[in-house]
């Protein structure tokens, strides 16, 4: 699968834009995430005009907050896109998603986990066959234990854990991509040792 940061360049504040291509540039792609940029629709723009198709099929949401989901009505009026999320406040969403739902792009499989903590609709994506996440904002670095964190968010870190992946695309910040398994192992220990909320 071949994924690119639309917003890497961007010069305002913005969420990552990870476009991801399941069956090659030449089919719609699966975004996760709008970011606010306008100028990814200028991206859009081009690769319509030089292929003739549908440049985004699917959008994923990882959280309905501003940074993330901006842009999102205005590519579904534009280029009918389906909208994806966990909360059914999103505007122009199409698919309200469930913990364990999957969606499909080319032979790709994307799982959502919910993972509520940063927002109560926040979720991770898990793509098995790259073996990669895209993890929104949820933080998958827990440094230290003085923090105090929700049961449901403890449940949601042990579903990744559960998970074999070796790339993490992060809602914001560069790729990681060097021991992630020990990175989160190191972070559900940390939130074992940490107050969790009942």
């Amino acid at each position: 699968m071949e994924i690119q940061n639309l917003t890497r360049d961007s010069v305002i504040y913005t969420s990552n834009a990870w476009i991801c291509f399941g069956d090659g540039k030449d089919n719609a792609a699966l975004l996760i995430d709008t970011g606010c940029d306008p100028r990814i629709l200028d991206y859009f723009h081009d690769r319509k005009r030089l292929t003739g198709k549908n440049p985004v099929g699917q959008i994923i949401l990882t959280h309905n907050h501003y940074d993330h989901a901006h842009l999102v009505e205005e590519i579904k009026n534009k280029y009918n896109s389906t909208i994806n999320a966990f909360s059914s406040y999103t505007k122009g969403v199409d698919r309200v998603l469930r913990d364990g739902d999957i969606i499909r792009c080319g032979r790709y499989h994307f799982e959502i986990i919910s993972i509520p903590g940063h927002t109560s609709d926040s979720i991770c994506i898990y793509c098995p066959e790259e073996e990669i996440l895209f993890s929104g904002d949820t933080p998958v670095a827990i440094w230290g234990t003085g923090n105090s964190y929700e049961k449901a968010f403890v449940l949601g870190f042990e579903k990744l854990a559960k998970k074999k992946f070796h790339t993490i695309y992060p809602g914001h910040g560069e790729i990681i991509n060097t021991d992630t398994s020990g990175l989160i192992r190191r972070s559900l220990s940390n939130l074992y040792n940490s107050r969790i909320i009942e």
